[in-house]
This record gives structure tokens, C-alpha cells and sequence, in this order.
């Protein structure tokens, strides 16, 4: 999968997708090149490890490859690669119990699916992650929500803030700082979970 000079396809993604479900390695290609980037920075925005992000994007197109004949090639590809890597991060983040202690808890399963353990971790890691934003100054507050919750770029915060870019990029490097100097190891569950909730 090492990136290299290569010249795009013509191809519109419904016909990769048909061709990829048939084992055309031409066309997984093609959707890995188109998208490994934008599907790293997605990654990046709520790992702050870059090398795990990257992890998480490779299984996640590993996984692409082995389902490949499962596909509908009518279904938005991008939406299933950004779903696959949003639940990727969340079993991640659970299996590795950071912030809770998951010993005691049952196999039983509710709220639509999400099995328990995981709406335990998310409450608890959203009430930790509230108090630390809480604690932000308001502007920071507001940058940090149109980022990483609301999806918009820095340009776009700028303008709607009446702020330059470079305002804008101190207040989320500030507001990341604020969950390490707070221990807080979850800030991916958290944004997660909020996204869930808005959208």
C-alpha cells in the first residue's frame, strides 16, 4: 500500500466498488489512493497518536479487501469507511479499558445495540470531558466544538468567528493541552459520542 505517482481512473466510485466486489486489485487501489488521505486526517482528528490512526485506517482497508464481495456498489463508499473507522476507534478505546474498570459489568446488551459496557465508558468519559471544556475559555469553547464536533476547517471557524487561522489553531492546540495536563486519555470517546448525539 505504499503511496506513489500514479495516474487516477476514470472510474466513478459505484464502478470501483463493482469492480472491487468481483476482486479487481486495480480498483481497490484506486479507492485506497482516493481516500487514504482524508480518511487519516478523520483518524488524526480524534487519535492524537498519529501512528495509531494510521493502524486503525490500514485495518480498517484490510478489512475492505477481505469484505470486498459484500459490498453495494450503491451505498456511499466514503460513509462505510468513515463508519468502519469511527466504530474501529470506539472498540479500540473500549477494549483497552483506559478509563474504566469493566470487570464487574454483565454481557448484557441494550440502548440500541451498543452493548453496556461501551454506555458506561461513554457517560462517564462525556462527564470527564465536559468538565475539562467547561474550564476553557468561551472562545476556546467554541473553537474547539466547530472542530471537532461540528467538522468545520479552520478557514471556516475563522470566518465564522471573525478570528485569523492562527488564533484558531492555537485555541485546539490549547484545548488538546487542556485534556493531557488533565490526564484526560479519551477525548476520542468523547467526540464520538457527541457526534452520536448531535447527528
Amino acid at each position: 500500500m505504499k503511496k506513489r505517482v500514479r495516474k487516477k481512473s476514470q472510474h466513478n466510485e459505484t464502478d470501483l466498488v463493482l469492480l472491487l466486489k468481483q476482486g479487481d486489485k486495480f480498483a481497490f487501489e484506486e479507492l485506497y489512493h482516493r481516500y487514504i488521505d482524508r480518511m487519516l486526517g478523520f483518524a488524526s482528528s480524534f487519535l492524537l497518536n498519529a501512528e495509531e490512526a494510521e493502524e486503525v485506517v490500514q485495518i480498517v482497508f484490510i478489512g475492505v479487501w477481505d469484505n470486498r464481495k459484500s459490498f453495494d456498489p450503491e451505498k456511499s463508499f466514503s460513509a462505510y469507511l468513515y463508519r468502519s473507522i469511527k466504530n474501529r476507534i470506539l472498540n479500540r478505546i473500549r477494549d483497552q479499558k483506559k478509563m474504566c474498570d469493566l470487570s464487574n459489568i454483565s454481557d448484557e446488551k441494550s440502548f440500541d445495540g451498543l452493548d453496556i459496557e461501551r454506555e458506561i465508558c461513554l457517560k462517564e468519559t462525556t462527564r470527564e470531558a465536559l468538565e475539562v471544556v467547561s474550564k476553557m475559555p468561551k472562545i476556546r469553547q467554541k473553537v474547539f466544538i466547530l472542530s471537532k464536533i461540528d467538522g468545520l476547517s479552520n478557514k471556516e471557524i475563522s470566518e465564522k468567528l471573525s478570528i485569523s487561522t492562527r488564533t484558531v489553531e492555537h485555541h485546539i492546540y490549547k484545548a488538546k493541552k487542556s485534556f493531557k495536563v488533565n490526564n484526560f486519555d479519551n477525548i476520542v470517546l468523547f467526540l464520538l459520542f457527541m457526534n452520536e448525539i448531535l447527528y
